[in-house]
């Protein structure tokens, strides 16, 4: 039986943005999941917070997001049938809402912890240590484990065999390269 996992939006961050220490454990779970071994789960607001990379800065130093162009590799990864959407219903919602009174999150953070704990997760993997990772075993009744991908969740021995995932890299528009992930199955076409 597969391992159940819930992927916070930082983790995507830490691939897109080829985090550095962040994207191998990524990876290393991401291959085990296209082996069967792991399934990933993760709220449908991942879709819109991916778009923002801590690894990518404007001039000013504010974080930056990913260039429109690459709007269709997103949409593509997201299809990957190891990744199921959560969406965000008035269950999950009002769960949430019941979180933030209990305990110090933010909004969209109380709605993951909302969606991991509605799927009854064996783990939530997150990189937000200050207020997420921190809340480890502390929610929920069995406690949720909160922690970084690949730190305590049975994933650290794990080598990654063959061909490497490199991230989605976000330069500006006008100098981007191509997409460096492996080839997506094109978007199902719609009936005319």
């Amino acid at each position: 039986m597969p391992k159940i996992v819930y992927w916070d939006a930082c983790v995507f961050h830490a691939i897109f943005g080829s985090e550095k220490g962040r994207v191998e454990p990524c990876m290393r779970i991401e291959k085990a999941a296209q082996n069967g071994e792991v399934v990933i789960y993760t709220s449908a607001a991942t879709f819109v917070e991916c778009v923002w990379v801590k690894s990518i800065t404007d001039p000013t130093g504010k974080l930056n997001k990913l260039s429109p162009e690459h709007e269709q590799v997103i949409e593509g990864y997201f299809r990957r049938s190891y990744i199921i959407v959560i969406n965000c219903d008035r269950n999950i919602a009002e769960a949430a809402r019941k979180l933030l009174w209990k305990y110090p999150l933010k909004p969209k953070d109380a709605i993951h912890v909302a969606s991991a704990m509605a799927q009854q997760v064996d783990v939530m993997h997150s990189y937000d240590n200050d207020d997420l990772v921190k809340l480890d075993r502390k929610i929920g009744n069995p406690p949720l484990k909160i922690c970084n991908p690949g730190v305590g969740d049975g994933f650290e021995a794990q080598i990654v065999q063959g061909d490497a995932f490199p991230s989605i890299s976000a330069p500006p528009a006008a100098s981007l390269p191509p997409l460096l992930r492996p080839p997506l199955p094109p978007p199902p076409e719609e009936p005319n």
